[in-house]
């Protein structure tokens, strides 16, 4: 399953590293698990290992490669689901 590792941060995948960081940062102290009101630790396992791959450049251009694909992906079954002649006409 694909994971959308700029949805996990909640930025654009066209956010320069420092957003990243910036965003990753806010996030981390708000999910840290220390934090007794809003601590996750699921959640910021998650924040860390996309922060991990998104501020390296070399992994994100590689994740940056799947992330189109599944967008092209994401598309084209959006596309084929909002076709209405492959219907049939009791549905």
């Amino acid at each position: 399953m694909f994971v959308d590792l700029y949805e996990t941060l909640e930025i654009s995948p066209n956010a320069n590293s420092e957003t990243v960081e910036r965003v990753f940062r806010y996030l981390a102290m708000r999910y840290h698990p220390d934090n007794q009101q809003t601590g996750n630790e699921a959640r910021f396992s998650d924040l860390v290992e996309a922060h991990n791959t998104l501020k390296d450049p070399v992994k994100r251009a590689q994740y940056d490669v799947a992330y189109k694909e599944h967008a092209g992906r994401r598309r084209e079954l959006t596309e084929e689901a909002s076709n209405k002649k492959g219907l049939r006409a009791g549905f």
